[in-house]
């Protein structure tokens, strides 16, 4: 895919493509509901040229991400010494300090697009979140949501439903462009936000 194409492949059944700067969530109920998203997800990332990070927490942790990529056909020890993946535990990204986490996905961005990858794709599973962090994490979610547009990054953010309430949910989709959900017949956009959302096969 060339660097200036302005659409790329979302890799979920259901959905074709994408928008570069979309920030999207979707709610999972288990392990095999949040393997059965991500897999897929970078697969397609690394199908088109794009640099993948995949921050990770249960009930997936970075080890248990690997075997979930292996288990999909793909090889995360290559592609991590190729630099085309990257997957790391949420402690070393997300609450490290005060960090400009917003930041710091602009310049992996930078990154990405130096090394000649055309994207970015990122994902972060937040089931580490507490009743304490929540506020707080939404202003991050909402400060994202708005730097992302114009970006060569893809977004897809995770969280467990059974964690949360329905105003929780509410105030996760108010801070995403779009929201994914799976029903028997593949994926669909729950909320599209934007005359650019993605096309659906």
């Amino acid at each position: 895919m060339s660097s200036g194409t302005h659409l790329t492949d979302c890799g979920l059944p259901g959905i074709r493509r994408i928008p570069y700067g979309i920030h999207m969530c979707h709610f999972y109920r288990d392990r095999h509901d949040l393997a059965a998203a991500l897999v897929p997800y970078f697969a397609a990332g690394l199908n088109n040229h794009e640099r993948c990070i995949w921050i990770t927490s249960e009930p997936l942790g970075a080890a248990a991400a690997e075997e979930s990529l292996r288990a999909g056909g793909l090889d995360p020890r290559t592609l991590a010494g190729k630099g085309s993946l990257v997957v790391r535990d949420y402690s070393d990204w997300y609450t490290a300090g005060e960090r400009d986490v917003v930041g710091l996905w602009l310049e992996e961005e930078r990154q990405a697009l130096a090394a000649g990858y055309d994207g970015l794709r990122i994902t972060g599973n937040t089931s580490f979140l507490t009743a304490e962090s929540w506020e707080s994490f939404m202003g991050y979610e909402a400060r994202l949501n708005r730097r992302l547009p114009g970006t060569r990054i893809v977004t897809l953010c995770s969280y467990a439903l059974p964690r949360c309430g329905a105003s929780d949910v509410l105030e996760v989709v108010r801070h995403h462009s779009c929201t994914l959900d799976r029903p028997d017949h593949g994926w669909q956009f729950l909320t599209p936000r934007s005359e650019e959302t993605a096309a659906t096969s």
